[in-house]
């Protein structure tokens, strides 16, 4: 939201008087016709090591050999 208008509408007026009523229909209405993003979800594995400790966050346990068992 632009803090140089006082209401929505009088944003809404400067766009149609600078870009045309089609183009901010078409506009709006392609903002509402998309799908919502789902942000991408990291596991804890995902990140190597050196991430990990760069950012302050304790390193992950190396996982058992098959051989150990």
């Amino acid at each position: 939201m632009n803090r140089d208008f006082a209401t929505p509408a009088a944003g809404v007026r400067a766009l149609v008087a600078e870009f045309g009523t089609l183009r901010v229909v078409l506009a709006l209405a392609g903002l509402l016709a998309r799908r919502p993003v789902r942000a991408a979800r990291v596991w804890e594995g995902d990140m190597p090591d050196r991430i990990r400790r760069d950012i302050g966050l304790e390193l992950l346990p190396r996982p058992r050999n098959y051989w150990d068992l």
